[in-house]
């Protein structure tokens, strides 16, 4: 009687795409997650999207069906984190997570169920503030944003106006900053532009 040979490689019995835009980030997740029973496979209908840098993500979601896709991102914008729920994901992922979150997603998220876990927030911004926020961090001048959202300049300024005063910026550049998650680390950071700002007060 012959005994079965026994394979050195683990089972594997969830598949899923991978996508993030970096690859020495993408190379460390695989291997974390065919450890917990998830395997890449490109021809998988469910899809992993990481957000990195900051940005991809949003990018990304305009070119595929969002719908097949588990977004992570590790942005600390709460406006951000609503501008890629927008686009329907079947998940979404944000704040600290680490490999077995992730895991937990897909799993949450294979059924064809829509899943979300991001920290508690309260945005003090309105809809229309959001899209200014968005708009802005694009690079986008006050023309432009009229254009786009239908709007007049005088409102796009005024609007603008507010959103600085809410989430207590003092201009685009800080705004845009804080939209793509880089504006609190830089606060932190001596002779940051906040600590040049403080100082000169």
């Amino acid at each position: 009687m012959t005994t079965p040979s026994v394979s050195t490689f683990p089972v594997i019995p969830h598949r899923y795409r991978l996508c993030c835009g970096v690859p020495a980030l993408a190379a460390e997740i695989e291997p974390g997650l065919q450890r917990l029973g998830w395997g890449v496979d490109e021809r998988a209908s469910l899809g992993l999207m990481i957000d990195a840098p900051f940005g991809y993500a949003l990018h990304r979601l305009e070119q595929v069906d969002p719908s097949e896709w588990v977004v992570v991102t590790d942005n600390p914008c709460p406006e951000y984190w609503e501008d890629l729920w927008s686009f329907s994901p079947r998940a979404l992922l944000a704040g600290g997570y680490n490999t077995a979150h992730v895991a937990h997603a897909l799993g949450r998220a294979a059924p064809k169920r829509f899943y979300r876990h991001t920290p508690l927030h309260d945005s003090s911004l309105t809809c229309v503030e959001r899209r200014l926020l968005r708009s802005n961090a694009q690079g986008w001048e006050n023309k432009r944003i009229a254009q786009e959202l239908g709007l007049n300049e005088g409102t796009v300024r005024n609007g603008l106006s507010r959103i600085f005063q809410k989430l207590g910026v003092d201009n685009r550049t800080q705004l845009a900053l804080y939209y793509w998650g880089l504006w609190h680390p830089l606060e932190r950071w001596p002779g940051s532009v906040g600590s040049l700002a403080d100082a000169q007060t």
